[in-house]
């Protein structure tokens, strides 16, 4: 179609050079950028994060579609330490923006999980970082920060395959592992692959809604699985190796209507300690 272009171009100027010079110049300028940008070595999807300095405030996006002209993406706004989340567990793309050449960023709308209000924001986006800014905020409650520059994070699993964070923490950093101090220890990723997805559910009959993958040794790969269903908070080990299931464990049940919870612990050595408390409540 390229060829068939630049051909009927030439003809239709061929009375005048100094135009058909400059129509063929414009079209070749539109080939090589159209060629450049598919040899950006971008692999998608990308996630990227950004945590406020007391770690009670976190924003992931991840991009689906990164083209010249257009973006599309998923975001998860966390509030309170996980107190308010405006997220979607499931593929539910809520930002749609297109490349603003004057601007030098993608622009549009988003949506809110949270109320569903719609909002305009903008996205630069280099190789070392991410920029989002609100241009116009939706309407009722929602989470994003005003302007917040993202990381990207290596940790997503990517093509069925476990890529371990540049920047994980080796194993004296993270365990011990308890209730109390996850959210110091580790990050928790709402955006999981579907392998992993699929084997939860077909374990457990439950959602991904956040994860992390542990340190661990050999060929094997370990992760805490956090779902939130009704008013529990809930946390697995699921045991992996060669993206195959081998092993699983509920290690935590955290429900405001029961009168006892279970809680863990994980020390150096893998050795998992579970509690059961019981929780003494005023008439």
């Amino acid at each position: 179609m390229i060829l068939l272009y630049i051909s009927s171009t030439i003809i239709s100027c061929k009375g005048d050079d100094s135009k058909s010079e400059k129509r063929s110049e414009n079209t070749t300028n539109f080939v090589e950028a159209k060629t450049a940008n598919k040899e950006k070595n971008v692999s998608l999807p990308e996630s990227w994060r950004w945590k406020s300095q007391d770690k009670s405030r976190e924003l992931m996006i991840k991009i689906v579609k990164l083209t010249h002209d257009s973006l599309i993406a998923q975001y998860c706004a966390v509030y309170g330490s996980g107190e308010k989340l405006d997220c979607e567990f499931e593929d539910n793309f809520n930002i749609k923006a297109a490349f603003d050449q004057k601007k030098g960023t993608y622009v549009r709308t988003f949506k809110s999980f949270f109320n569903s209000g719609k909002g305009i924001c903008s996205i630069k986006r280099t190789d070392n970082s991410l920029t989002c800014k609100i241009l116009k905020i939706p309407s009722g409650e929602y989470y994003v920060p005003d302007e917040c520059v993202l990381q990207k994070n290596e940790n997503i699993l990517k093509t069925g395959s476990a890529q371990k964070d540049s920047e994980s923490e080796s194993i004296s950093d993270v365990f011990p592992l308890n209730n109390n101090n996850i959210s110091e220890k580790i990050n928790l990723n709402t955006f999981a692959d579907n392998n992993l997805k699929e084997i939860f559910k077909q374990q457990y009959q439950l959602d991904v809604d956040a994860f992390s993958e542990l340190p661990s040794s050999g060929n094997y790969n370990l992760y805490l699985v956090n779902n939130v269903s009704g008013d529990s908070d809930l946390f697995y080990l699921i045991t992996m190796k060669e993206q195959k299931f081998t092993d699983r464990l509920e290690i935590s049940n955290s429900n405001g209507n029961e009168d006892s919870e279970s809680i863990f612990e994980i020390n150096k050595n893998y050795n998992i300690s579970i509690f059961y408390k019981l929780i003494i409540r005023e008439n």
